[in-house]
């Protein structure tokens, strides 16, 4: 009969409310359900730590791949001007009126090109 009047004492013991004062003095961690569920709650803060960091590290990935794309966005701009300008400057009107303008005393070809064949 002894042992009958043990369980319940025990139960009631697992199952006894917890105030807001035993959870900030930290009295409800020394609980046995606390005390079995340790590993537990120790692997949800290294979840919940490494979450945190794979969230950080996407951040910054996200935040150089947008810095890169308008770096690159930027250099092709830049290389068309560049090729648009060098296009306009090798026309043969303006290598003829840069020709002239610096006084240089070469003229336009009017024989047509000779082609050298190997025999």
């Amino acid at each position: 009969m002894a042992m009958q009047d043990e369980q319940p004492i025990q139960e009631t013991k697992l199952t006894s409310n917890w105030s807001f004062r035993d959870l900030m003095s930290g009295k409800i961690l020394t609980a046995p359900f606390f005390r079995k569920q340790l590993l537990l709650f120790i692997l949800l803060c290294g979840i919940a730590v490494f979450y945190i960091d794979n969230r950080f590290t996407c951040e910054q990935q996200i935040a150089t791949i947008n810095r890169l794309e308008e770096q690159l966005t930027n250099a092709k701009y830049e290389a068309l001007t560049t090729s648009s300008t060098l296009m306009q400057l090798s026309r043969q009107s303006e290598v003829a009126a840069m020709v002239q303008a610096k006084g240089l005393d070469l003229h336009e070809s009017i024989q047509p090109e000779i082609q050298i064949t190997k025999p």
